[in-house]
């Protein structure tokens, strides 16, 4: 025979693994967008014909992309911490910023790297920006997985 608590301890064990599973899913949904996005960066110039002239641009964005296809690759086998999601945040302020650093603004031909950098890079933002603040709350709430 069952009391209300064992009925009502149940339920909670319950809720919170459909939590952990929703709560794994939407981690695996952001690391499939973030490898996504990180093909997008290494392949994009081969696939796109852009011309010669911006091969820091280029060089910039394979790194970039590799960095976070690594991470992103990670998410699948471990639960991604704050470290991760802060790497990849920094990287998508980067892709950004890298146009005036990098100064490819200035080429006498627009490729379209520019735009496709800066794109990449606020997508990168608003995912990793997301993830954390899906970690503060798993943390808040107890619940890791």
């Amino acid at each position: 025979m069952t009391t209300a608590h064992d009925a009502k301890s149940a339920q909670s064990r319950r809720v919170r693994s459909q939590q952990s599973l929703m709560g794994a899913q939407r981690q695996q949904i952001i690391g499939l967008l973030m490898i996504v996005s990180a093909l997008l960066l290494i392949v994009a110039p081969w696939i796109a014909g852009y011309p010669d002239t911006a091969k820091d641009a280029h060089r910039n964005e394979l790194g970039v992309g590799v960095i976070v296809l690594l991470i992103a690759a990670a998410r699948f086998i471990w639960y991604p911490g704050k470290w991760p999601d802060l790497v990849v945040l920094l990287a998508g302020a980067w892709m950004i910023a890298a146009p005036w650093a990098l100064s490819t603004q200035k080429t006498a031909v627009f490729d379209g790297t520019q735009v496709m950098d800066v794109a990449v890079g606020i997508v990168l933002v608003v995912l990793a920006g997301i993830s954390l603040l899906m970690l503060k709350l798993s943390e808040r709430h107890g619940d890791r997985q």
